[in-house]
């Protein structure tokens, strides 16, 4: 019998269920890695995103070929077309099976329900399993038998349902036997594609699987009281990984567990709040499954489509190019626009100061991020930003605005993150660092707006939802 493992958001042999459970049924199998440019274009995904899958997929095929399986790369323009290339390809390499992990966006469910129409007819079986979370979607209720939208009670009924089994690792899959099919040679797709940020991103299963027992060994018992401050390396950058399916989220949690004397959800204070950061993609991916409408440009909360947003493309492009003249926002997105990465806290910052202080359209700059990110992730980029808007599941008051510059104050109070990344204000002293009084003297920006009277009018701009 032969199978083809179709890899997407899952670049890793280990703790694969797709990929385990072909070789388990299968003397033959097969991975693919199907290239959709149009469709990572309509998606926003980021050219860094980009480089760095080709490079985690070169690193994913010479794992493969040690077991004899073949990576092949398919292309086709977008998902409209998957089903049909994967078909064509089945029938001409003599396919049995396809397998693949879940994905949970609304365009990726129709995708995948298509193939599965499609191979069905032609007598190809077609196996999926869940993969990047512990529980599927759909499974965890609340009391009144809804699906939650809230962190809180949904982090206590995840542990609630927890059971021991669903926290046991799928070993890397015995060698198959040799395939006469090529592997594709990915170097082109890599020299192809924007490699002007990969020199930050080192990827490989076996590399960040160091890094994390490194950080939770080293760093996880201060990560709780640490992580808010963007000037020292104190969090696990995790999230281009884990996002890409590198390394699985169960890996991830049994490494915290071996760290905390076997627990999760008490123990080590610092572990214990990694492990809920963790559970905070879940809930996310959780929310794009059960309400579609968010993956789909729409607000969780209704009525906030009706918030009379301020169009400024000048103000958009300088919050985009970090010349917004708040100096904790302007280096957090130059932190982005060079790495592709921005700090956790400075992604609430920046996208609370975009909604709220400019009273832009957050989707622009949701959209944004995703252009910029390497762990950009739709559930929870959106989850995230709709957060910081004030539009979405559990998200912050709309009163409750962020002023940058006590942010700025309480994390980086000697302004060292903020002179790392704007240069110009290298020579500013601690005590103006913040908020520059005389911005030009440093040949920096005048703010873009008053904290305060930008605050107050969007509090306004939520009140009169009251009134319609």
């Amino acid at each position: 019998m032969r199978s083809v493992c179709w890899f997407r958001n899952d670049l890793r042999v280990e703790d694969n269920p797709a990929l385990y459970n072909a070789c388990l049924a299968s003397k033959s199998v097969i991975g693919i890695f199907i290239v959709t440019q149009s469709q990572w274009k309509e998606h926003d995904d980021a050219k860094v995103k980009i480089n760095f899958w080709f490079r985690s997929l070169l690193k994913l095929r010479d794992s493969l070929e040690k077991l004899n399986i073949p990576l092949v790369i398919l292309e086709t323009k977008d998902y409209e077309n998957i089903a049909e290339t994967i078909l064509k390809f089945s029938q001409d390499n003599k396919v049995d099976n396809l397998y693949f992990n879940n994905e949970y966006p609304i365009n990726e469910l129709r995708r995948d329900r298509k193939v599965f129409s499609k191979l069905k007819e032609k007598d190809i079986g077609v196996f999926n399993y869940h993969d990047q979370v512990i529980h599927a979607p759909g499974t965890l209720k609340t009391q009144s038998d809804t699906n939650f939208s809230v962190y809180s009670p949904f982090k206590r009924k995840w542990f609630a349902e927890l059971k021991d089994e669903q926290l046991k690792l799928l070993p890397i899959p015995e060698k198959k036997e040799a395939s006469d099919l090529k592997s594709t040679d990915i170097s082109e797709y890599i020299s192809q594609s924007d490699t002007s940020n990969s020199h930050y991103w080192e990827t490989g299963e076996e590399f960040i699987q160091e890094k994390i027992k490194s950080f939770l060994s080293t760093k996880g018992s201060k990560y709780k009281e640490d992580r808010n401050f963007p000037g020292i390396e104190a969090t696990s950058k995790l999230s281009p990984y884990i996002n890409s399916g590198i390394v699985s989220s169960k890996w991830c949690l049994i490494q915290a567990m071996e760290n905390n004397n076997g627990f999760l959800d008490e123990g080590d204070k610092g572990i214990v709040h990694w492990v809920s950061e963790i559970l905070w993609r879940e809930f996310y991916k959780h929310i794009i499954y059960n309400f579609p409408k968010v993956s789909m440009g729409k607000p969780f909360i209704s009525n906030t489509s009706n918030i009379k947003w301020n169009i400024d493309e000048g103000a958009l492009n300088r919050w985009k190019k970090g010349e917004t003249g708040i100096p904790i926002v302007d280096a957090g997105m130059r932190e982005m626009n060079e790495t592709g990465w921005m700090h956790n806290r400075l992604r609430m910052i920046t996208a609370m100061f975009l909604s709220k202080n400019l009273l832009i359209n957050w989707q622009e700059g949701e959209k944004y991020f995703m252009e910029n990110l390497v762990d950009g992730d739709i559930a929870s980029n959106n989850g995230g930003w709709q957060w910081s808007a004030s539009t979405g599941t559990d998200a912050a008051p709309y009163f409750r605005i962020m002023n940058p510059e006590t942010q700025s104050l309480r994390f980086d109070p000697k302004g060292d993150y903020i002179k790392f990344w704007i240069p110009e204000l290298k020579d500013c002293p601690i005590s103006e660092i913040h908020m520059p009084s005389d911005p030009e003297k440093y040949g920096y920006f005048k703010p873009l707006v008053d904290l305060k009277i930008s605050r107050q009018k969007a509090i306004e701009a939520f009140q009169d939802l009251k009134n319609l």
